[in-house]
């Protein structure tokens, strides 16, 4: 399996005699309950309009990025225990051409040197996450060249939940949410605005393994999608990590099927037999 190390800075591979079985499970044929309700009340954003946050980003370019052509932007939030550079780590193995990529950094540090941060779910910290990720989306529009209805935002564990927040705060402004291990989150009005969160594209991605999400939780978790009756893509892998390249490469299929209008037909390349996989220092 490719495993990636978030942190490190090797490029290095080695083989490994892995194979991944992928899982997906259809969210949408289960039957909802009535316990999800519906707001009236769409709130609309628009980018460059709230308060400025001074929090460090990290900006990844494609090779032999073309001014003229505007890309997909990717906002990336990383996972507890890192920073905003980590999308200089995970990007190249999305993709080395398809996207520009903007990591931002965690609310609050968990270590005296500043170097590692986490995310708070706290009213106060997301709404200062939010500004910060509108901040990050308007920095990347005004350096590079961006498509404005391509910018997906995406995150890995504690930062896949908080991706997945504030997607589904403010679906309209989102091509689609990417979650690699998080949760599907509670609370702080995540679903006041059902009628547009049901449209957003959501990719999550599972290790079957992951010590950190129990069987029961993901139950919860697939239960909760299904009432609120989201458009949820979810695929599991037989490993314990959801930072493998197998998984990323998935995640690029997903965002360029979403870019080119393919999403929800039936991509041939994906199979229900295991693949064969290959670790990663990086």
């Amino acid at each position: 399996m490719n495993r990636l190390a978030s942190s490190a800075s090797s490029d290095s591979c080695k083989q490994a005699p892995t194979k991944l079985h992928v899982e997906e499970v259809d969210v949408e044929s289960m039957t909802p309950s009535s316990d999800v309700v519906d707001s009236n009340s769409p709130h609309r954003f628009v980018f460059g309009k709230r308060q400025v946050v001074d929090r460090p980003r990290s900006f990844f370019l494609p090779i032999r990025y073309e001014p003229g052509y505007r890309y997909p932007l990717v906002v990336w939030l990383h996972n507890d225990g890192y920073n905003e550079n980590q999308v200089r780590h995970v990007m190249p193995h999305i993709s080395t051409r398809n996207y520009i990529g903007v990591g931002v950094r965690g609310s609050m540090a968990i270590d005296a040197n500043g170097h590692r941060f986490a995310w708070s779910d706290s009213a106060a910290a997301v709404s200062r996450c939010e500004d910060a990720v509108w901040q990050s989306i308007d920095d990347a529009c005004e350096r590079y060249s961006i498509h404005r209805e391509r910018v997906f935002i995406a995150g890995y564990g504690t930062g896949g939940t908080m991706a997945r927040r504030i997607a589904l705060r403010r679906s309209t402004q989102f091509a689609g949410c990417i979650s690699l291990g998080g949760r599907l989150p509670r609370g702080g009005a995540v679903l006041s605005n059902l009628a547009s969160a049901r449209r957003l594209k959501n990719l999550w991605a599972i290790a079957i393994e992951n010590p950190a999400l129990s069987d029961d939780e993901f139950d919860r978790d697939i239960r909760l999608a299904a009432d609120a009756r989201l458009r949820l893509d979810v695929k599991r892998y037989t490993t314990d990590d959801e930072m493998v390249v197998e998984v990323l490469r998935d995640m690029n299929d997903w965002i360029m099927r979403v870019v080119t209008g393919q999403h929800g037909q039936a991509n041939p390349a994906e199979t229900w037999a295991t693949t064969p996989v290959q670790f990663s220092a990086n």
